[in-house]
């Protein structure tokens, strides 16, 4: 994401958390460092003088979850998070997919 500083993001995501009633829930999608490609993407956008983009690991993705009810199907890839179901909705093609999300809902 935008915010280097994952535990920094972190107190972000639960602030943000605070000030919303139970019941409310928390949406992520981000990029990962899930493999050479992506981390050389990320590295060379940032050397453009772009906002810098910071991928993160799946279990950190997963952390700003932490005191929410994760929703089924948890924290996966992008297109695994309840397709729709059709012909090669998701497969061997999610496998290429560096971005992961998830659902979490506030108690």
């Amino acid at each position: 994401g935008h915010v280097a500083d994952y535990e920094r993001a972190r107190e972000l995501v639960r602030r943000l958390m605070a000030g919303l009633p139970a019941g409310s829930h928390l949406v992520i999608s981000d990029s990962t460092a899930t493999s050479e490609g992506m981390i050389a993407a990320s590295e060379a956008y940032n050397e453009s003088g772009a906002v810098p983009y910071h991928v993160r690991e799946v279990a950190e993705i997963a952390g700003f979850f932490d005191g929410l009810e994760l929703v089924e199907p948890g924290v996966v890839r992008v297109p695994e998070w309840r397709p729709e179901p059709s012909e090669g909705a998701v497969g061997e093609d999610a496998a290429g997919v560096d971005a992961y999300c998830g659902v979490g809902r506030k108690p």
